[in-house]
Protein backbone atom coordinates (compact mmCIF):
# COMPACT_ATOMS: atom_id res chain seq x y z
CA UNK A 1 0.00 0.00 0.00
CA UNK A 2 1.28 3.50 -0.82
CA UNK A 3 2.92 5.39 2.04
CA UNK A 4 0.40 8.15 2.87
CA UNK A 5 2.82 10.49 4.65
CA UNK A 6 4.50 11.89 1.47
CA UNK A 7 1.03 12.25 -0.06
CA UNK A 8 -0.19 14.11 3.04
CA UNK A 9 2.70 16.54 2.58
CA UNK A 10 1.16 17.37 -0.79
CA UNK A 11 -1.82 18.79 1.09
CA UNK A 12 0.61 21.56 2.08
CA UNK A 13 2.74 21.86 -1.04
CA UNK A 14 -0.08 21.79 -3.61
CA UNK A 15 -1.83 24.94 -2.27
CA UNK A 16 1.56 26.63 -2.01
CA UNK A 17 2.23 25.79 -5.66
CA UNK A 18 -1.09 27.38 -6.60
CA UNK A 19 -0.14 30.42 -4.49
CA UNK A 20 3.09 30.75 -6.47
CA UNK A 21 1.18 30.45 -9.76
CA UNK A 22 -1.30 33.11 -8.66
CA UNK A 23 1.50 35.39 -7.53
CA UNK A 24 3.76 35.25 -10.58
CA UNK A 25 2.11 33.45 -13.51
CA UNK A 26 -1.71 33.64 -13.63
CA UNK A 27 -2.71 37.14 -12.53
CA UNK A 28 -5.53 37.29 -11.62
CA UNK A 29 -6.26 33.57 -11.40
CA UNK A 30 -9.43 32.70 -13.30
CA UNK A 31 -12.19 30.30 -12.32
CA UNK A 32 -10.70 27.45 -14.36
CA UNK A 33 -7.46 27.54 -12.41
CA UNK A 34 -9.30 27.89 -9.11
CA UNK A 35 -11.56 24.92 -9.81
CA UNK A 36 -8.58 22.81 -10.91
CA UNK A 37 -6.75 23.55 -7.66
CA UNK A 38 -9.79 22.72 -5.55
CA UNK A 39 -10.50 19.47 -7.46
CA UNK A 40 -6.89 18.26 -7.18
CA UNK A 41 -6.93 18.96 -3.45
CA UNK A 42 -10.28 17.20 -3.12
CA UNK A 43 -9.08 14.08 -4.90
CA UNK A 44 -6.04 13.93 -2.64
CA UNK A 45 -8.17 14.35 0.49
CA UNK A 46 -10.59 11.63 -0.65
CA UNK A 47 -7.73 9.20 -1.32
CA UNK A 48 -6.13 9.84 2.08
CA UNK A 49 -9.45 9.41 3.92
CA UNK A 50 -9.99 6.06 2.21
CA UNK A 51 -6.40 5.07 3.00
CA UNK A 52 -6.72 5.93 6.69
CA UNK A 53 -10.10 4.24 7.10
CA UNK A 54 -8.67 1.04 5.63
CA UNK A 55 -5.06 1.09 6.81
CA UNK A 56 -5.29 3.12 10.01
CA UNK A 57 -3.58 6.27 11.23
CA UNK A 58 0.14 6.84 10.79
CA UNK A 59 2.89 9.11 12.06
CA UNK A 60 5.85 9.92 9.82
CA UNK A 61 8.89 11.35 11.63
CA UNK A 62 11.81 13.05 9.93
CA UNK A 63 15.24 11.42 9.89
CA UNK A 64 18.12 12.14 12.25
CA UNK A 65 17.91 14.60 15.12
CA UNK A 66 14.57 15.92 13.90
CA UNK A 67 13.08 12.46 14.24
CA UNK A 68 14.55 12.10 17.72
CA UNK A 69 12.80 15.34 18.68
CA UNK A 70 9.48 14.01 17.39
CA UNK A 71 9.29 16.33 14.36
CA UNK A 72 7.04 15.00 11.62
CA UNK A 73 3.50 14.64 10.31
CA UNK A 74 0.54 12.75 11.74
CA UNK A 75 -2.24 11.44 9.53
CA UNK A 76 -5.26 10.37 11.54
CA UNK A 77 -9.00 10.87 11.60
CA UNK A 78 -8.97 14.16 13.47
CA UNK A 79 -6.41 15.69 11.12
CA UNK A 80 -8.32 14.57 8.04
CA UNK A 81 -11.58 15.85 9.49
CA UNK A 82 -10.11 19.36 9.65
CA UNK A 83 -8.40 18.97 6.26
CA UNK A 84 -11.81 18.10 4.81
CA UNK A 85 -13.40 21.08 6.55
CA UNK A 86 -10.73 23.34 5.07
CA UNK A 87 -11.45 21.92 1.61
CA UNK A 88 -15.19 22.56 1.95
CA UNK A 89 -14.97 26.05 3.47
CA UNK A 90 -12.07 27.07 1.25
CA UNK A 91 -13.85 26.00 -1.93
CA UNK A 92 -17.07 27.85 -1.08
CA UNK A 93 -15.20 30.99 0.01
CA UNK A 94 -13.23 30.99 -3.24
CA UNK A 95 -16.46 30.68 -5.21
CA UNK A 96 -18.05 33.48 -3.17
CA UNK A 97 -15.02 35.76 -3.45
CA UNK A 98 -14.80 35.26 -7.22
CA UNK A 99 -18.29 36.72 -7.54
CA UNK A 100 -17.83 39.34 -4.82
CA UNK A 101 -14.69 40.78 -6.47
CA UNK A 102 -15.63 40.09 -10.08
CA UNK A 103 -15.37 43.81 -10.96
CA UNK A 104 -12.12 44.29 -9.04
CA UNK A 105 -9.30 42.45 -10.87
CA UNK A 106 -6.64 44.32 -8.91
CA UNK A 107 -8.05 42.97 -5.63
CA UNK A 108 -8.24 39.44 -7.03
CA UNK A 109 -4.62 39.67 -8.16
CA UNK A 110 -3.57 40.31 -4.55
CA UNK A 111 -6.15 37.96 -3.05
CA UNK A 112 -5.57 34.55 -4.61
CA UNK A 113 -1.90 34.07 -3.61
CA UNK A 114 -2.85 34.83 0.00
CA UNK A 115 -5.87 32.50 -0.02
CA UNK A 116 -3.85 29.56 -1.35
CA UNK A 117 -0.95 30.21 1.06
CA UNK A 118 -3.45 30.34 3.93
CA UNK A 119 -4.89 27.00 2.77
CA UNK A 120 -1.45 25.38 2.81
CA UNK A 121 -0.60 26.82 6.24
CA UNK A 122 -3.85 25.52 7.74
CA UNK A 123 -3.24 22.04 6.36
CA UNK A 124 0.23 22.06 7.91
CA UNK A 125 -1.33 22.88 11.29
CA UNK A 126 -3.83 20.03 11.00
CA UNK A 127 -1.11 17.53 10.07
CA UNK A 128 1.78 18.64 12.32
CA UNK A 129 2.95 16.22 14.98
CA UNK A 130 5.19 18.68 16.81
CA UNK A 131 5.53 22.28 17.95
CA UNK A 132 8.13 23.26 15.35
CA UNK A 133 5.94 22.50 12.33
CA UNK A 134 2.97 23.94 14.19
CA UNK A 135 4.87 27.19 14.70
CA UNK A 136 5.74 27.38 11.01
CA UNK A 137 2.14 26.76 10.03
CA UNK A 138 0.76 29.24 12.55
CA UNK A 139 3.11 32.01 11.43
CA UNK A 140 2.26 31.41 7.78
CA UNK A 141 -1.44 31.60 8.62
CA UNK A 142 -0.93 34.75 10.71
CA UNK A 143 0.80 36.64 7.88
CA UNK A 144 -1.93 35.62 5.46
CA UNK A 145 -4.67 36.71 7.88
CA UNK A 146 -3.05 40.12 8.35
CA UNK A 147 -2.97 40.56 4.57
CA UNK A 148 -6.64 39.56 4.25
CA UNK A 149 -7.82 41.85 7.05
CA UNK A 150 -5.95 44.83 5.57
CA UNK A 151 -6.91 44.03 1.97
CA UNK A 152 -9.37 46.93 1.65
CA UNK A 153 -6.77 49.46 2.79
CA UNK A 154 -9.37 51.26 4.92
CA UNK A 155 -8.11 52.79 8.22
CA UNK A 156 -10.44 50.53 10.25
CA UNK A 157 -9.07 47.47 8.47
CA UNK A 158 -5.47 48.54 9.07
CA UNK A 159 -6.17 49.09 12.76
CA UNK A 160 -7.85 45.68 13.01
CA UNK A 161 -4.86 44.04 11.30
CA UNK A 162 -2.49 45.69 13.77
CA UNK A 163 -4.58 44.49 16.73
CA UNK A 164 -4.55 40.97 15.29
CA UNK A 165 -0.77 41.17 14.89
CA UNK A 166 -0.38 42.19 18.53
CA UNK A 167 -2.55 39.27 19.66
CA UNK A 168 -0.56 36.87 17.50
CA UNK A 169 2.76 38.13 18.85
CA UNK A 170 1.71 37.78 22.49
CA UNK A 171 0.12 34.39 21.97
CA UNK A 172 3.07 33.10 19.98
CA UNK A 173 5.55 34.34 22.59
CA UNK A 174 3.84 32.31 25.31
CA UNK A 175 3.58 29.30 22.99
CA UNK A 176 7.27 29.42 22.07
CA UNK A 177 8.33 29.74 25.70
CA UNK A 178 6.09 26.81 26.54
CA UNK A 179 7.48 24.72 23.68
CA UNK A 180 11.03 25.46 24.87
CA UNK A 181 10.22 24.37 28.43
CA UNK A 182 8.40 21.33 26.98
CA UNK A 183 11.61 20.37 25.13
CA UNK A 184 13.69 20.76 28.27
CA UNK A 185 11.22 18.80 30.39
CA UNK A 186 10.58 15.93 27.98
CA UNK A 187 13.43 15.98 25.45
CA UNK A 188 10.90 16.12 22.61
CA UNK A 189 8.88 18.64 20.61
CA UNK A 190 6.08 16.18 19.91
CA UNK A 191 2.60 17.03 21.14
CA UNK A 192 1.84 13.40 22.02
CA UNK A 193 4.20 12.03 24.67
CA UNK A 194 4.60 8.37 25.77
CA UNK A 195 2.10 7.16 28.36
CA UNK A 196 4.81 6.65 30.97
CA UNK A 197 5.83 10.33 30.79
CA UNK A 198 5.98 12.15 34.13
CA UNK A 199 3.77 15.23 33.86
CA UNK A 200 3.99 16.20 37.52
CA UNK A 201 7.42 17.88 37.43
CA UNK A 202 7.48 21.66 37.70
CA UNK A 203 8.93 22.11 34.19
CA UNK A 204 6.21 19.94 32.66
CA UNK A 205 3.43 21.84 34.42
CA UNK A 206 4.99 25.19 33.48
CA UNK A 207 5.25 24.12 29.84
CA UNK A 208 1.59 23.08 29.80
CA UNK A 209 0.54 26.38 31.42
CA UNK A 210 2.45 28.52 28.92
CA UNK A 211 1.25 26.51 25.92
CA UNK A 212 -2.35 26.66 27.13
CA UNK A 213 -2.18 30.40 27.82
CA UNK A 214 -0.68 31.23 24.42
CA UNK A 215 -3.16 29.13 22.46
CA UNK A 216 -6.10 30.40 24.52
CA UNK A 217 -5.17 33.97 23.62
CA UNK A 218 -4.90 33.16 19.94
CA UNK A 219 -8.23 31.31 20.08
CA UNK A 220 -9.90 34.55 21.28
CA UNK A 221 -11.41 33.10 24.44
CA UNK A 222 -13.08 35.63 26.74
CA UNK A 223 -11.66 37.96 28.08
CA UNK A 224 -8.81 37.74 25.54
CA UNK A 225 -11.14 38.26 22.57
CA UNK A 226 -10.91 42.02 21.97
CA UNK A 227 -8.97 41.61 18.72
CA UNK A 228 -11.47 39.22 17.09
CA UNK A 229 -14.62 41.31 16.40
CA UNK A 230 -12.73 44.17 14.69
CA UNK A 231 -10.72 41.69 12.61
CA UNK A 232 -13.80 39.86 11.36
CA UNK A 233 -16.04 42.90 11.15
CA UNK A 234 -13.57 45.03 9.16
CA UNK A 235 -12.69 42.58 6.39
CA UNK A 236 -14.69 41.71 3.28
CA UNK A 237 -17.58 39.28 3.90
CA UNK A 238 -16.16 36.22 2.03
CA UNK A 239 -12.85 36.69 3.83
CA UNK A 240 -14.55 37.12 7.21
CA UNK A 241 -16.27 33.80 6.51
CA UNK A 242 -12.91 32.14 5.91
CA UNK A 243 -11.30 33.67 9.00
CA UNK A 244 -14.19 32.91 11.34
CA UNK A 245 -14.75 29.38 10.05
CA UNK A 246 -11.15 28.18 10.04
CA UNK A 247 -8.49 30.48 11.46
CA UNK A 248 -9.84 30.76 15.01
CA UNK A 249 -10.20 26.96 15.03
CA UNK A 250 -6.47 26.42 14.52
CA UNK A 251 -5.41 27.47 18.02
CA UNK A 252 -8.22 25.50 19.66
CA UNK A 253 -7.34 22.47 17.53
CA UNK A 254 -3.72 22.53 18.72
CA UNK A 255 -4.75 22.99 22.35
CA UNK A 256 -7.31 20.19 22.15
CA UNK A 257 -4.71 17.93 20.50
CA UNK A 258 -2.24 18.67 23.26
CA UNK A 259 -4.69 17.88 26.07
CA UNK A 260 -6.29 14.86 24.39
CA UNK A 261 -3.01 13.27 23.30
CA UNK A 262 -1.70 13.40 26.85
CA UNK A 263 -5.02 12.53 28.56
CA UNK A 264 -4.87 15.93 30.33
CA UNK A 265 -2.34 14.31 32.69
CA UNK A 266 -0.62 17.64 33.40
CA UNK A 267 -3.85 19.51 34.19
CA UNK A 268 -5.32 20.19 37.60
CA UNK A 269 -9.10 20.13 38.03
CA UNK A 270 -8.93 23.82 38.95
CA UNK A 271 -7.22 24.76 35.67
CA UNK A 272 -9.70 22.72 33.65
CA UNK A 273 -12.66 24.27 35.46
CA UNK A 274 -11.15 27.72 34.84
CA UNK A 275 -11.06 27.11 31.09
CA UNK A 276 -14.65 25.86 31.20
CA UNK A 277 -15.72 28.91 33.22
CA UNK A 278 -14.09 31.26 30.71
CA UNK A 279 -15.91 29.36 27.97
CA UNK A 280 -19.22 29.82 29.81
CA UNK A 281 -18.54 33.54 30.24
CA UNK A 282 -17.71 33.78 26.53
CA UNK A 283 -21.09 32.23 25.69
CA UNK A 284 -22.93 34.75 27.88
CA UNK A 285 -20.85 37.85 27.11
CA UNK A 286 -20.49 37.18 23.40
CA UNK A 287 -24.23 36.61 23.03
CA UNK A 288 -25.04 39.79 24.96
CA UNK A 289 -22.63 41.85 22.85
CA UNK A 290 -23.95 40.32 19.62
CA UNK A 291 -27.50 41.35 20.59
CA UNK A 292 -26.36 44.94 21.25
CA UNK A 293 -24.57 45.55 17.95
CA UNK A 294 -25.99 48.05 15.47
CA UNK A 295 -23.91 46.73 12.55
CA UNK A 296 -24.81 43.37 11.06
CA UNK A 297 -21.26 42.13 10.50
CA UNK A 298 -20.25 43.09 14.03
CA UNK A 299 -23.25 41.15 15.32
CA UNK A 300 -22.00 38.07 13.48
CA UNK A 301 -18.44 38.77 14.68
CA UNK A 302 -19.48 38.85 18.35
CA UNK A 303 -21.44 35.69 17.68
CA UNK A 304 -18.05 34.07 17.08
CA UNK A 305 -16.95 35.08 20.59
CA UNK A 306 -20.18 33.53 21.85
CA UNK A 307 -19.74 30.25 19.99
CA UNK A 308 -16.02 29.80 20.75
CA UNK A 309 -16.99 29.41 24.39
CA UNK A 310 -18.65 26.05 23.69
CA UNK A 311 -15.33 24.61 22.49
CA UNK A 312 -13.69 25.16 25.87
CA UNK A 313 -16.24 23.10 27.74
CA UNK A 314 -14.16 20.19 26.43
CA UNK A 315 -11.36 20.66 28.96
CA UNK A 316 -13.18 20.19 32.29
CA UNK A 317 -15.03 17.23 30.79
CA UNK A 318 -11.84 15.32 29.91
CA UNK A 319 -10.00 16.03 33.16
CA UNK A 320 -10.29 13.31 35.81
CA UNK A 321 -13.33 11.76 34.14
CA UNK A 322 -13.99 8.29 32.75
CA UNK A 323 -12.81 7.35 29.24
CA UNK A 324 -16.43 7.16 28.10
CA UNK A 325 -17.19 10.70 29.27
CA UNK A 326 -13.93 11.99 27.78
CA UNK A 327 -14.84 10.44 24.42
CA UNK A 328 -18.31 11.99 24.54
CA UNK A 329 -16.78 15.37 25.32
CA UNK A 330 -14.29 15.04 22.47
CA UNK A 331 -17.00 14.04 19.99
CA UNK A 332 -19.30 16.85 21.11
CA UNK A 333 -16.60 19.50 20.99
CA UNK A 334 -15.38 18.50 17.53
CA UNK A 335 -18.91 18.33 16.15
CA UNK A 336 -19.46 21.80 17.59
CA UNK A 337 -16.34 23.05 15.80
CA UNK A 338 -17.52 21.61 12.48
CA UNK A 339 -21.09 22.87 12.77
CA UNK A 340 -19.86 26.29 13.91
CA UNK A 341 -17.48 26.53 10.95
CA UNK A 342 -20.26 25.75 8.47
CA UNK A 343 -22.79 28.02 10.16
CA UNK A 344 -20.48 31.01 10.66
CA UNK A 345 -19.22 30.88 7.07
CA UNK A 346 -22.84 30.87 5.91
CA UNK A 347 -23.73 33.73 8.30
CA UNK A 348 -20.89 35.96 7.13
CA UNK A 349 -21.57 35.28 3.46
CA UNK A 350 -25.31 35.88 3.74
CA UNK A 351 -24.71 38.95 5.91
CA UNK A 352 -22.34 40.25 3.23
CA UNK A 353 -25.05 39.76 0.60
CA UNK A 354 -27.54 41.70 2.74
CA UNK A 355 -25.11 44.54 3.40
CA UNK A 356 -24.29 44.75 -0.31
CA UNK A 357 -27.97 44.88 -1.22
CA UNK A 358 -29.01 47.61 1.21
CA UNK A 359 -25.73 49.58 0.89
CA UNK A 360 -25.62 49.83 4.68
CA UNK A 361 -24.04 47.84 7.50
CA UNK A 362 -26.74 48.69 10.04
CA UNK A 363 -29.21 46.11 11.30
CA UNK A 364 -32.01 48.67 11.23
CA UNK A 365 -31.34 49.14 7.51
CA UNK A 366 -32.67 45.63 6.84
CA UNK A 367 -36.29 46.72 6.98
CA UNK A 368 -38.17 45.24 4.05
CA UNK A 369 -35.30 43.17 2.72
CA UNK A 370 -37.24 39.92 3.22
CA UNK A 371 -39.20 40.62 0.02
CA UNK A 372 -36.05 40.96 -2.07
CA UNK A 373 -33.43 38.52 -0.73
CA UNK A 374 -35.34 35.50 0.60
CA UNK A 375 -32.51 33.08 -0.26
CA UNK A 376 -29.90 34.98 1.75
CA UNK A 377 -32.34 35.27 4.64
CA UNK A 378 -33.04 31.54 4.42
CA UNK A 379 -29.28 30.90 4.60
CA UNK A 380 -28.98 33.19 7.63
CA UNK A 381 -31.89 31.43 9.33
CA UNK A 382 -30.67 27.89 8.66
CA UNK A 383 -27.22 28.80 9.98
CA UNK A 384 -28.92 30.33 13.01
CA UNK A 385 -30.73 27.04 13.62
CA UNK A 386 -27.34 25.39 14.13
CA UNK A 387 -26.09 28.19 16.40
CA UNK A 388 -29.22 27.86 18.53
CA UNK A 389 -28.78 24.08 18.72
CA UNK A 390 -32.13 23.10 17.26
CA UNK A 391 -32.60 19.63 15.69
CA UNK A 392 -31.58 18.24 13.27
CA UNK A 393 -28.61 20.61 13.08
CA UNK A 394 -25.00 19.80 13.86
CA UNK A 395 -25.20 22.27 16.74
CA UNK A 396 -28.00 20.22 18.31
CA UNK A 397 -26.07 16.93 18.16
CA UNK A 398 -22.89 18.62 19.42
CA UNK A 399 -24.59 20.30 22.37
CA UNK A 400 -26.63 17.21 23.20
CA UNK A 401 -23.42 15.15 23.30
CA UNK A 402 -21.69 17.76 25.48
CA UNK A 403 -24.76 17.83 27.75
CA UNK A 404 -24.61 14.04 28.17
CA UNK A 405 -20.89 14.29 28.95
CA UNK A 406 -21.49 16.98 31.57
CA UNK A 407 -24.17 14.87 33.28
CA UNK A 408 -21.98 11.76 33.06
CA UNK A 409 -19.07 13.65 34.62
CA UNK A 410 -21.27 14.95 37.44
CA UNK A 411 -20.65 18.51 36.26
CA UNK A 412 -24.30 19.47 35.72
CA UNK A 413 -23.59 23.22 35.64
CA UNK A 414 -22.27 22.97 32.08
CA UNK A 415 -25.65 21.56 31.02
CA UNK A 416 -27.29 24.76 32.24
CA UNK A 417 -24.78 26.81 30.26
CA UNK A 418 -25.54 24.81 27.10
CA UNK A 419 -29.30 25.36 27.43
CA UNK A 420 -28.97 29.05 28.27
CA UNK A 421 -26.51 29.57 25.42
CA UNK A 422 -29.08 28.28 22.93
CA UNK A 423 -31.62 30.85 24.12
CA UNK A 424 -29.06 33.65 23.87
CA UNK A 425 -28.21 32.67 20.30
CA UNK A 426 -31.90 32.69 19.44
CA UNK A 427 -32.23 36.25 20.75
CA UNK A 428 -29.68 37.80 18.41
CA UNK A 429 -30.63 35.65 15.41
CA UNK A 430 -34.32 36.56 15.74
CA UNK A 431 -33.41 40.21 16.24
CA UNK A 432 -32.07 40.23 12.68
CA UNK A 433 -35.06 38.33 11.35
CA UNK A 434 -37.54 40.62 13.05
CA UNK A 435 -35.93 43.65 11.43
CA UNK A 436 -36.14 42.20 7.93
CA UNK A 437 -39.93 41.88 8.17
CA UNK A 438 -40.44 45.50 9.12
CA UNK A 439 -41.13 48.15 6.51
CA UNK A 440 -38.99 51.26 6.31
CA UNK A 441 -38.76 54.40 4.20
CA UNK A 442 -36.14 52.84 1.92
CA UNK A 443 -37.88 49.50 1.57
CA UNK A 444 -37.98 49.71 -2.22
CA UNK A 445 -34.39 50.82 -2.67
CA UNK A 446 -32.53 47.53 -3.12
CA UNK A 447 -29.90 46.72 -5.70
CA UNK A 448 -28.65 43.16 -6.03
CA UNK A 449 -27.98 41.35 -9.27
CA UNK A 450 -25.63 38.59 -8.12
CA UNK A 451 -27.84 35.62 -7.39
CA UNK A 452 -24.87 33.26 -7.82
CA UNK A 453 -23.43 34.71 -4.60
CA UNK A 454 -26.39 33.25 -2.70
CA UNK A 455 -25.49 29.68 -3.66
CA UNK A 456 -22.44 29.19 -1.41
CA UNK A 457 -24.01 30.42 1.85
CA UNK A 458 -27.16 28.41 1.15
CA UNK A 459 -25.15 25.21 0.61
CA UNK A 460 -23.16 25.72 3.82
CA UNK A 461 -26.28 26.62 5.80
CA UNK A 462 -28.07 23.48 4.63
CA UNK A 463 -25.08 21.39 5.67
CA UNK A 464 -24.97 23.07 9.10
CA UNK A 465 -28.71 22.65 9.63
CA UNK A 466 -28.68 19.01 8.52
CA UNK A 467 -25.34 17.88 9.94
CA UNK A 468 -27.10 16.04 12.76
CA UNK A 469 -28.42 13.57 10.19
CA UNK A 470 -24.89 12.96 8.88
CA UNK A 471 -22.99 13.01 12.18
CA UNK A 472 -22.05 9.32 11.95
CA UNK A 473 -19.50 10.04 9.20
CA UNK A 474 -17.30 12.55 11.09
CA UNK A 475 -17.64 10.53 14.29
CA UNK A 476 -16.41 7.39 12.49
CA UNK A 477 -13.41 9.34 11.19
CA UNK A 478 -12.64 10.60 14.71
CA UNK A 479 -12.25 7.00 15.86
CA UNK A 480 -9.20 6.50 13.63
CA UNK A 481 -6.35 7.33 16.01
CA UNK A 482 -2.70 6.40 16.28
Amino acid sequence: MTDPIPLSLMLVTQPLLWAALAWRVVRPMGMGWLVTGVVLNGLLVAFLIQHVLIGGAQVGLLWGLAGDLGIGLRLDGLALLFVSLTLLIGATCIFQAQGYFRDQPAVRTRLWPVIWALWGGLNLIWLAHDFLLLYIGMEAVAFCVIALIALSGEPASIRAAIRYLQAVMLGTLALLLGAGVHLVAHGSLALALPQQTDHSAFAAVLAAALITAGLTYRAALFPLHSWLPPAHGSSYAPLSALLSALVTKASFYILARYWLDNDAAFASPLAAQLLGTLGALAILWGGWMAWRQVKLKMLVAYSSVNQVGYFFLLFPLITLTTPEVAQQARDGAMLQVISHALAKAALFMSAGNLVFAIASERVDGLAGVSRFLPVSLLSFGLAGVSLMGLPPSGGFIAKWTLLQASIGAGQWWWALVLVLGGFISAVYVFRVYRQTYLEGPAAEDFHYDRFTMEIAPLALAILAAGLGLLAAAPLALLEVTV
